[in-house]
């Protein structure tokens, strides 16, 4: 079966936009675990309160990601979604707002608190140190 030039176009074509596609799925970053449990498991923790309403918490989880693929899993990058029971007693027991990200010690203690949007370097130096 011999294909016309118009149909090997468009197989070929159809082929680079799958690819392209592919390319894009592959390269997507593993998702921000929301398991507050993590905190206070022998790892420095970030907890970001994430409201899918708002920018900046889109351009946080970005740099969010930045940081994990820099550190890896030596710290722990966790996500608080406005509208989960787990989040608001987050919020209420430590007062966070959203946007904000909360930096947890090893033992679970919170150690300090900044508004969103902190740089992927600001938040490697941040669980680093342990301090502001």
């Amino acid at each position: 079966m011999k294909l016309s030039k118009s149909a090997r176009k468009k197989l070929l074509i159809l082929g680079a936009i799958l690819l392209g596609i592919a390319a894009i799925i592959v390269s997507l970053p593993a998702p921000i675990s929301m398991d507050l449990s993590q905190i206070g498991n022998v790892k420095t923790s970030v907890v970001f309160i994430y409201d899918i309403n708002i920018i900046e918490s889109n351009q946080q989880s970005a740099e969010m990601n930045k940081a994990k693929e820099t550190i890896g899993d030596n710290a722990n990058f966790l996500i608080a979604r406005t509208g989960y029971p787990e989040t608001a007693s987050l919020m209420e027991r430590y007062d966070a707002q959203i946007a904000q990200l909360l930096f947890f010690d090893e033992n679970g203690q919170l150690r300090t608190r900044k508004f969103a949007v902190i740089p992927a370097n600001q938040l490697i130096d941040t669980l680093k140190s342990g301090n502001n």
